[in-house]
């Protein structure tokens, strides 16, 4: 009997524990990388025609920027990105300038090893479920395999919530009549559905469809037509081609970061340190070293300038200080600050001629420069760096300058102005 309670209690205490906590149902997601950062992708080609509005970046890589075509797109003036009215967002190619080749490159590669992973997974839930027509259909979370193609020729529901996963591998095409829907009465999100096809996809007029098409390396191009809507990204290796359609961006982007260095250079005897320089980011106050969350964009990175220091910009930033970063990718800029040379005290104006500091390479001996004071100093110098973890700060101490004595306008050296003057003295006695 007290074992029979045991179990009694046990199971008690599970059931309670299971409606505590909501676990996601089907496979894992597909890991989009940096390909979500955007909501149209292609290896060849992105077209449209009439009145489409896209939410999100688009890009097409390798191909070049003329294969965007119906944009009527606008290069912005860093030439890394072009805009158009049917864009909410950016446009990239692979021929725009650094850094968008790479960012590109490395973008396609997410999505070809999305697509793999996508439609190689195992041991899927289903296989070719109702020979592949999902019209009128109500699917749980899972993996649906589909050796043929397949049709949503009246709506679609997919019952899941917000944490369950959806992947259809189907090695034919896919269509979705028009005037048809893809529901989510559950919650389940567009981001968490994946459509892996190797064939074409077409989403016909006025149809609404969910979820990630992962368009595969073979006859896969994707097609909406007018009017047609989804919620979610075409991340395409062939031609996308759209119609007056609309498609809103889903989760799944990742802000880049950006860290800003400030090095502080004293080797002139200056003393500044790194926090009398204050670094913003677009007019936001950063601290040196520290990487910095912001959404992607055109910034401009500067500093509370000091008028006894140089600045030069060097990382991901130009020479003005200006950079774009974009969505998943973490850049740097380094700010280097040199102090510039203390102007010397010494020299006066007489008889004249500007009288300073002796140069020892001039062959006139009351030839002076007043403007180069280094020519002042004499005794040597000593150098200490110190290094942290953000910035190197080098500072040079120097001895005591020299200055030669203040000579009248003779026309000779030191040397003979001083034996005349003992000549002179000695021929009084003689």
């Amino acid at each position: 009997m007290n074992k029979i309670i045991k179990v009694f209690v046990f199971s008690f205490v599970l059931s309670v524990l299971g409606a505590s906590y909501v676990y996601a149902a089907g496979p894992a997601v597909v890991n989009l990388g940096t390909a979500g950062n955007f909501i149209v992708m292609s290896k060849t080609a992105i077209s449209t025609t009439g009145a489409t509005a896209i939410t999100g970046d688009i890009g097409v890589s390798p191909a070049a920027a003329t294969f965007m075509t119906g944009f009527s797109q606008t290069m912005n003036v860093s030439n890394k990105y072009s805009t158009s009215t049917y864009v909410t967002g950016k446009m990239y190619a692979a021929d725009y300038a650094v850094p968008t080749p790479a960012y590109m490159s490395t973008a396609v590669s997410d999505m070809q090893a999305a697509y793999v992973d996508a439609a190689g997974r195992a041991l899927p839930d289903s296989t070719n479920f109702n020979a592949g027509n999902l019209g009128s259909q109500s699917l749980v979370p899972g993996l649906y395999k589909f050796t043929t193609g397949v049709t949503i020729p009246a709506n679609l529901t997919l019952t899941g919530g917000p944490s369950d996963v959806y992947i259809f591998q189907i090695a034919g095409n896919l269509d979705i009549s028009s005037a048809t829907s893809i529901l989510l009465p559950g919650g389940a999100l567009p981001s968490n559905i994946f459509w892996a096809v190797a064939g074409t996809t077409t989403l016909n007029t006025t149809s609404v469809f969910q979820g990630i098409i992962l368009a595969g390396p073979g006859t896969s191009t994707v097609a909406m037509n007018t009017g047609s809507t989804l919620h979610g990204r075409i991340l395409g290796q062939k031609n996308v081609s759209l119609d007056a359609a609309i498609i809103n961006g889903v989760a799944g982007g990742v802000n880049p970061h950006i860290t800003v260095t400030k090095v502080v250079i004293n080797d002139n005897g200056r003393s500044n340190v790194v926090s009398d320089f204050p670094l913003f980011v677009g007019g936001t106050l950063v601290s040196s070293g520290v990487s910095n969350s912001f959404v992607p964009g055109d910034y401009v990175i500067s500093e509370t300038s000091n008028p006894n220091y140089t600045s030069s910009f060097s990382g991901d930033c130009d020479a003005n200080g200006n950079i774009t970063l974009y969505a998943g990718i973490d850049m740097s800029c380094t700010i280097t600050n040199n102090d510039t040379a203390i102007p010397s005290s010494g020299g006066s104006t007489g008889g004249g001629t500007t009288y300073g500091c002796k140069d020892p390479s001039a062959t006139n001996y009351n030839a002076f420069s007043s403007s180069n004071p280094a020519l002042c100093m004499y005794g040597g110098s000593a150098t200490t760096t110190t290094v942290n973890p953000v910035t190197t700060v080098t500072t040079t101490t120097t001895t005591t300058p020299v200055t030669i004595p203040k000579l009248p306008k003779t026309g000779f050296s030191p040397e003979t102005w001083y034996g005349f003057l003992l000549n002179s003295f000695l021929n009084l006695f003689r």
